[in-house]
């Protein structure tokens, strides 16, 4: 009997990991990844600063987020944090724990990552990897799926898991063509917003504070509504803010109107405490001027802007001539120096696509489409998004496991069918 053939579309992490799950539990068909670059892999090489976050100790539904609140919960019970550690152990990465659950692999190299899963993958006799096949338009006719690429090529395949990402990255690969394709077959899709990304707000209340970078404490608000915080770095750019702790609340922007950052400068000092210390320092440094107020308290720059925005034009003015409400003023800056949160810096720069095809369309418990049978969806192209901090790489892991499970299951009852 002729072998049946799985191809998945997409060579990222989804991907590779899929074929190997496949072929874990079925040697008797053929694999086929099919990937647009020239390389598989390469959006792995780049996750974790190079490093490779690939999972995260802490990850449940509640790290995740879409239109389809807790659809991940399922996925993570079946294939956890911890069996993501086990199937790389096996593959022979040590993991390493770090700050916040974080884990990497013992060498801190994402390209460990990569390699464990290709040597893995060229050991296998039925896994094959085509680079270069941009994948133009998906068909089913009958029972067997049609893979057309942009040069004329075609790989008919009976089962199909699309894993091709959303639109963060393009030069990396995802560039959202899997998204239309599926589009074209009835699928609907979300908005797609850059998340895990620098945020964009009024230059002017930044570009004076360009490359510095404080450790504090990040809130954001919608409107007058507190919604998360982070404690970290903060880096200010020319368009905005940078750093982990913006990174991790970015994917609000895509849920939320009306964002609004605050950025406690001194986060380990009540209001009032600091009010204290600079009526303090106003005595201290009573024979200077505001040029040098600040001089070890906060960054030089930053503190000048603090003083302009509390009513102190001039740097040459007289530090004893404080009054009541500058102090006042100037702890309100410290304490939440406010920013209106106007864009992201783009899919360019961003980790991570918030939103894609609804999950609506898709079996809750197999990721096989509801709209054409023999047809799953994993990973990033699904309305599912992650955390920063390893979590969207393990709902790439558990989203490929289930989905490669339910769907070779189904091959191997449709061949009992046919005997």
């Amino acid at each position: 009997m002729k072998k049946k053939t799985l191809a998945i579309v997409g060579g990222g992490a989804v991907g590779l990991s899929s074929s190997i799950f496949a072929q874990d539990i079925a040697k008797d068909i053929n694999i086929i990844v099919l990937e647009k670059m020239d390389r598989v892999g390469k959006k792995i090489l780049a996750t974790g600063n190079g490093r490779c976050n690939f999972t995260n100790m802490n990850a449940s539904y509640k790290n995740y987020y879409g239109e389809q609140e807790g659809f991940s919960k399922y996925f993570l019970e079946q294939f956890s944090s911890k069996d993501a550690i086990d199937f790389f152990y096996k593959l022979g990465v040590l993991h390493l724990v770090l700050e916040n659950g974080k884990v990497y692999p013992y060498s801190e190299q994402a390209s460990s990552i990569l390699d464990a899963l290709r040597l893995k993958i060229d050991s296998c006799d039925n896994i094959e990897i085509k680079t270069e096949f941009d994948v133009k338009e998906l068909k089913k006719n009958g029972n067997k799926f049609y893979i057309k690429s942009i040069d004329g090529k075609t790989v008919i395949a009976d089962k199909v898991i699309f894993a091709t990402g959303g639109l963060s990255s393009p030069k990396l690969g995802s560039d959202g063509k899997g998204i239309k394709i599926l589009k074209a077959l009835g699928h609907s899709c979300t908005k797609l917003i850059p998340s895990l990304v620098q945020l964009k707000t009024d230059p002017q209340k930044v570009k004076a504070l360009k490359g510095i970078k404080i450790t504090g404490n990040l809130k954001m608000y919608s409107g007058d509504k507190f919604l998360k915080e982070e404690f970290g770095e903060i880096l200010f750019t020319e368009y905005g803010i940078s750093g982990p702790c913006v990174f991790q609340l970015s994917t609000l922007f895509a849920r939320y109107n009306n964002l609004i950052a605050k950025i406690d400068f001194m986060p380990n000092f009540s209001k009032k405490h600091i009010i204290k210390i600079l009526k303090e320092r106003k005595e201290i440094l009573s024979y200077t001027n505001m040029e040098n107020y600040f001089n070890g308290l906060l960054n030089k720059r930053l503190g000048n802007i603090i003083a302009k925005n509390s009513g102190i034009e001039k740097l040459s003015f007289n530090v004893k001539d404080l009054t009541k409400e500058h102090i006042e003023k100037m702890a309100s800056q410290i304490k939440a120096y406010t920013l209106n949160i106007i864009d992201t810096n783009g899919f360019n720069n961003s980790q991570v696509t918030s939103g894609g095809l609804s999950t609506y369309e898709f079996n809750e418990k197999t990721l096989e489409s509801k709209l054409v049978s023999g047809l799953y969806c994993a990973g990033e192209i699904l309305d599912v998004v992650g955390d920063c901090g390893g979590y969207n790489l393990q709902w790439a892991w558990s989203s490929s496991y289930v989905a490669t499970k339910s769907c070779i299951k189904s091959m191997q009852n449709n061949r009992k069918e046919n005997i």
